[in-house]
Order: structure tokens, then sequence, then C-alpha cells
């Protein structure tokens, strides 16, 4: 099986409410900097939690 990965900015930004690093997706050249891996390189799936609106 194969794996779509969508890669993040480095953490930097610690939102005091939630008590967790806020993430923003990383671009290469105003795309998604993204990759295609065999899942045998997986080594810790992450969960992540939405941020909705306010408003």
């Amino acid at each position: 099986p194969l794996l779509y990965i969508h890669w993040f900015r480095p953490l930097q930004t610690f939102d005091v409410d939630l008590q967790t690093f806020r993430i923003a997706k990383s671009s290469h050249q105003h795309r998604p900097n993204a990759v295609v891996l065999p899942a045998n390189l997986l080594l810790c799936p992450c969960h992540l939690i939405p941020r909705f609106s306010q408003q």
C-alpha cells in the first residue's frame, strides 16, 4: 500500500487555549508540498484536530 503525505511547516505557534501547537500546510511554488511513499516507511501516525472559526 501507498501513503499520500501532505507536509506541514515546523511547529512555531502555541495555542494556549487548546494547549497544542498550531500548524500550517507547507507549499512549494504555490502548490501543496506532498509526496506518495510506501506504507512500510511510516514511523508514527498523527491525528490533527481542525480549528473552527469563532464566527
